[in-house]
């Protein structure tokens, strides 16, 4: 029995609710409220927030056995809540596929990059300037001793000068050995790739080991794969889920290929998977550049936009004909346009860090010396059933109306971007 239902309510579900249909609610009924959608009720932020603490409670066991049995003034979490857009902003999976793919950098990475190599130049240039003052200062100074002094002292100051040379060009040796911040933090998140990749492979052992350390026949192949398609319709669900659980399962699919193929035919089979899989890097490195360029095109043309919209005086184009300037609506489906092009290239560029993270763990799998060939040939194999699984997966024309914001933005953008190429 429950003191208070109206964080239940607010989601639409029982007391007794699972996590899964928790999850299901909060998913639903977030986007229905989400402000995004009702442009025109002043109301759908309050809904929106109301919607947003209501999960992170009953998402919550600790908080929501305390809510159960003492209501919401005992329930409030540690710090308080998250805002509402923070709290729905959580894309490309969330935590619920951290132990396949890891905790995603990349973008994270960048504006750290960005701000260490601001720094560094900065440092630069203070050092320039430095040195500079440094320099005129001992010209100066030489240029007194060479008017003041005697032959004798001339003899002096020059070894003086010989000895301050040499130091200073030790100096230099040691600015020349010293590491930029940037780089400093490039090694750092080296060793921490390797890290991630190294627990996820043990991860992916011990999941394989479901069906490899089986009786390893039809009927525990079949068991594994049922297991693992329940686990694939609710990582589904997930934002970006179904997107993310295909390319987990093609990189399985590609890395199981390679090995067994390896096995065969004098590894001809394994070449020739690898030299794929490789040339399929490249095309999704040119996607990644080529999401990122299209979103810098829309964001300049925004700029424009505001740009005209700012100006008293008429705008005319290159023939000197004048041009009507931007309308709100237009600037709105613009800024909408961009956030979608933003997020299609952070989709792209996160689907590049996933794939090159099961890459490294896969290959960690496959090629543990630590066990015999019987072994990692049952782990290729294992790791394909998996992968096919992944592959299949699909969501029902109800299930994909429940499909995230972002990624109805990502998909409007992409069709902007065919209609107009």
């Amino acid at each position: 029995m429950v003191v208070d239902t109206a964080y239940y309510d607010l989601l639409g579900i029982q007391s007794t609710a699972t996590a899964a249909e928790i999850k299901k609610a909060y998913r639903k009924k977030s986007i229905q409220e989400h402000p995004d959608k009702n442009p025109d009720d002043p109301t759908a932020t309050k809904r929106f927030q109301a919607i947003s603490e209501a999960y992170q409670v009953l998402s919550d066991e600790t908080l929501r056995a305390k809510y159960d049995k003492f209501g919401k003034k005992e329930a409030i979490p540690k710090g308080g809540f998250e805002d509402a857009a923070e709290q729905f902003n959580v894309i490309f999976g969330g935590d619920a596929f951290a132990s396949y793919i890891g905790e995603l950098q990349l973008l994270k990475n960048l504006q750290k990059s960005e701000e260490l190599s601001n720094e560094d130049e900065a440092e630069k240039q203070r050092e320039k300037e430095k040195e500079e003052e440094e320099k005129k200062k001992r010209e100066q100074q030489q240029s007194n001793e060479s008017h003041n002094q005697t032959k004798l002292d001339g003899d002096i100051k020059h070894l003086t000068i010989h000895e301050s040379n040499n130091t200073d060009q030790d100096t230099d040796k040691e600015k020349k050995k010293k590491k930029t911040k940037l780089e400093q933090f490039e090694e750092e998140q080296a060793i921490e790739k390797e890290k991630q990749i190294e627990a996820l492979s043990k991860i992916l052992i011990d999941r394989l080991s479901i069906l490899t350390e089986s009786s390893y026949d039809d009927d525990c192949k079949l068991s594994f794969e049922k297991k693992f398609e329940e686990e694939a319709n609710l990582l589904k669900m997930e934002s970006f889920g179904l997107d993310i659980l295909h390319t987990i399962g093609d990189v399985y699919c590609e890395q199981a290929r390679i090995f067994l193929g390896s096995q065969n035919f004098f590894g001809w089979g394994g070449i020739f998977h690898s030299m794929k899989a490789k040339g399929g890097v490249v095309m999704d490195t040119l996607r990644t550049v080529s999401a990122a360029l299209d979103a810098q095109h829309t964001m300049q043309e925004l700029e424009k936009m505001k740009d005209a919209t700012e100006k008293n005086e008429p705008i005319f184009d290159k023939n000197g004909i004048e041009i009507e300037k931007p309308t709100e609506a237009e600037m709105a489906r613009q800024e909408q346009l961009l956030m979608g092009k933003v997020l299609s290239a952070a989709w792209h560029g996160s689907k590049f860090e996933i794939m090159s993270n099961l890459r490294g763990a896969c290959k960690k799998v496959l090629e543990d010396q630590t066990v015999d060939l019987n072994t990692r040939i049952r782990r290729a194999e294992a790791l394909k059933i998996l992968g096919k699984v992944f592959q299949r997966a699909y969501r029902t024309k109800a299930e994909q109306e429940e499909a995230q914001v972002f990624e109805e933005l990502v998909a409007e953008a992409t069709k902007k971007k065919k209609s107009s190429a």
